[in-house]
Parts: structure tokens; C-alpha cells; sequence
């Protein structure tokens, strides 16, 4: 049994993140997709959106699955219930959960290409190799060398990366969130949540 780890702040999801899901089911060919929502990462500072609406916006993915020969999709709560417990969110953590709840599965972790040029200054990371398939997806036009080279460094220690090829989408969350990217790059049922809950300054 295979199972794709797709984690994000998700603040919101947009159009370059099912596009990057896409491309991660097309490479691993999973028969599970976790979506999970990031409550405290430990790379960033704490999301100034209610975490509710972050994993209600993440919703959107379940578009991706309804057809009948999909991978069971899986939208999870659980690193936003251990930031309400107190507990940053570190990756290996969640992986380990994953292989307690999902005993003798493949797991496959997503990881963007900023990501993995800092890889090594994760949380555990010799550990998160042992318990994963890297997925690596580029953010970014122009980024392939720099991800080679460090995919090779860090096959050198153990590492198994898959790469999954999509079109680089110059999208961020920020944008949106600045008002730098309009609102059309959201999918629908996103939108609608950022307009309803005046979000982001919109809908005010």
C-alpha cells in the first residue's frame, strides 16, 4: 500500500497546489492521499487564519478523487489538533503517525523545492529519509539543476526522491494573500470561503 503525505500551511490552497497534487498521484500512483493541513510549523510563524477555515478551504482537493479507480482520499485534522495541544508540527512526527495508523505502507512525503535545497536543516531529516519517499515538485522556473545536485547529495545518505514533473506554476499563498494575485487562482469552492469569511481583506 502506497500513501502520498500532501501537507501545507494552505493559507489558502490555490491552483499551483492542485496542480503539484496532480503531478505527486501521477508519480507514485498511491493508493491514498493524505491532505494535512499544517497547525504551528516550525519554518514559519503561526498562521493569523483560524485553522477551521485553513482545513475546510483544503477541502478543494477532494475534487481531484471522485472518480471510481482513485486513490482513497483523506483529508486530516491531525497536526492542527496537536497545535491546539500545544505541539509544533514537525514532519517526521506526522510520518511516524502515518506508519502507526498504516501499518507496512509505503510512505511518500511532498516536498517543494525550496524545501529540499534546506532539507538538511529540518527537524530529524536522517529520520524522515528512513521513513519516506521524497516527492520533489519545482516552484519555480529554472530550479531543475539546483534540485539535481542536492537530490544527488542527499541520495548519498540514504535518501529515496522521486521527482514528479509539472509545470512549474509561479504561485504563492503570500500573493494572494497580499492581493498581489487575484482571487481567479483560487478554486472555486476556496474563493467562496475567502469572500464569505472576509479573508485576506476581501469581501469587506
Amino acid at each position: 500500500m502506497r500513501v502520498l503525505l500532501f501537507g501545507g500551511t494552505f493559507d489558502p490552497p490555490h491552483n499551483g497546489h492542485l496542480n503539484n497534487l496532480k503531478a505527486a498521484v501521477q508519480a507514485v500512483k498511491p493508493d491514498e492521499v493524505v491532505v494535512m493541513p499544517a497547525g504551528v510549523p516550525p519554518h514559519k510563524k503561526a498562521s493569523s487564519t483560524p485553522a477551521g477555515l485553513r482545513y475546510a478551504m483544503c477541502g478543494c482537493f477532494e475534487e481531484l478523487f471522485r472518480l471510481p479507480s482513485s486513490p482513497r482520499f483523506t483529508l486530516s485534522d491531525w497536526e492542527i489538533r496537536r497545535a491546539e495541544q500545544g505541539y509544533r508540527n514537525y514532519s517526521v512526527d506526522t510520518l511516524k503517525m502515518l506508519g502507526q495508523t498504516r501499518p507496512g505502507a509505503e510512505l511518500y512525503m511532498t516536498v517543494g523545492s525550496d524545501m529540499l535545497l534546506g532539507f538538511t536543516k529540518w527537524h530529524d531529516w536522517q529520520t524522515i529519509l528512513k521513513l519516506c519517499v521524497l516527492v520533489v515538485q519545482s516552484r519555480q522556473l529554472g530550479d531543475d539543476r539546483l534540485l539535481t545536485e542536492q537530490a544527488e547529495q542527499l541520495q548519498a545518505q540514504g535518501a529515496r526522491i522521486l521527482f514528479a514533473h509539472a509545470p512549474a506554476l509561479p504561485l504563492a499563498s503570500r500573493d494572494i494573500r497580499s492581493g498581489a494575485v487575484s482571487l481567479e487562482q483560487l478554486p472555486g469552492p476556496v474563493r467562496r470561503l475567502v469572500q464569505e469569511n472576509h479573508l485576506y481583506g476581501y469581501g469587506r
